[in-house]
């Protein structure tokens, strides 16, 4: 769930899902005469839509914070997000493998992320906790086993070193890699721009490093916010600009009772929707 603080002070909620849509629907914009488009494109713009697709285990009946606020995306804990997380990943292989593995390249990443130091908001968990450490490192053995089997299954090789999940940088590639590499760098950069528009406040100034096509040299895109539209420079896109529709339910601010509190006021709340959109910068 992403809590956006509305000017009126109430709290614009949208689902995880539904980000992840958005950033499918900014992915089937990608590719120009600087950007190759996703290849295979169906598959990875399966990827891209259902790269959190697990999120409605949790978004349908949401939760508080500790400060009795809707809890927000950046704020959730590990048994949360690792629920969430093997979800969005198991609903995407059982899509398309190829789809598959980009979501579990995501979730695996998200797990790196946060046990880690990063430039960007994230979820944080606390590694020096045992219970913690072991958790993650099982989830993230899952992955890595899942990884290696949809590997198999769609003919990429399996006996060479991989860091999380990709050929490290400047390591010897086939084109199957660097497409791959290529493609998850894209469901990256989607899912950012997508929380740059969603989000209170974007949570980087730019992506990761994104590849203008496979084998190529990786660059970042910048992003800016003005109002409820997002610059993107450089633009990566092949029409010059579009608008997207973002759904929400709007529930009152303030800090709530109890989560039941919060369910009931999301529950009634009606399905709305605001436009942005999406400008070269």
């Amino acid at each position: 769930m992403i809590r956006r603080d509305a000017p009126d002070g109430s709290y614009l909620l949208i689902a995880q899902h539904d980000h992840a849509l958005l950033a499918g629907q900014l992915a089937a914009q990608f590719g120009n005469e600087r950007f190759a488009a996703p290849d295979p494109r169906e598959p990875v713009l399966t990827g891209v839509s259902l790269h959190d697709s697990g999120w409605p285990l949790h978004d349908d009946e949401p939760t508080l914070n500790s400060r009795g606020r809707p809890l927000d995306v950046f704020e959730v804990s590990r048994p949360i997000a690792l629920r969430v997380w093997q979800a969005s990943a198991d609903r995407a292989e059982a899509a398309e493998p190829y789809a598959g593995l980009l979501a579990s390249l995501h979730v695996l990443a998200l797990s790196v992320f946060a046990t880690s130091q990063t430039s960007f908001a994230h979820e944080k968990f606390d590694t020096a906790d045992m219970t913690e450490r072991f958790a993650i490192n099982k989830f993230q053995h899952r992955e890595v086993e899942r990884q290696l089997a949809l590997r198999k299954r769609l003919g990429l090789p399996t006996d060479i070193p991989l860091q999380h999940g990709l050929v490290p940088p400047g390591a010897p590639a086939g084109e199957g890699d660097e497409r791959l590499r290529f493609n998850f760098r894209l469901l990256q950069a989607m899912d950012l721009i997508s929380l740059a528009l969603c989000c209170t406040n974007p949570p980087a100034e730019r992506t990761q490093d994104v590849y203008p096509r496979p084998g190529g040299v990786a660059v970042r895109l910048a992003m800016s916010r003005a109002g409820d539209d997002v610059r993107v420079d450089p633009w990566p896109f092949g029409v010059s600009a579009f608008s997207v529709d973002i759904p929400f339910r709007r529930v009152p601010g303030g800090a709530y009772a109890d989560a039941n509190a919060l369910r009931d006021a999301y529950h009634h709340a009606p399905i709305e929707s605001f436009a942005a959109r999406v400008l070269r910068g």
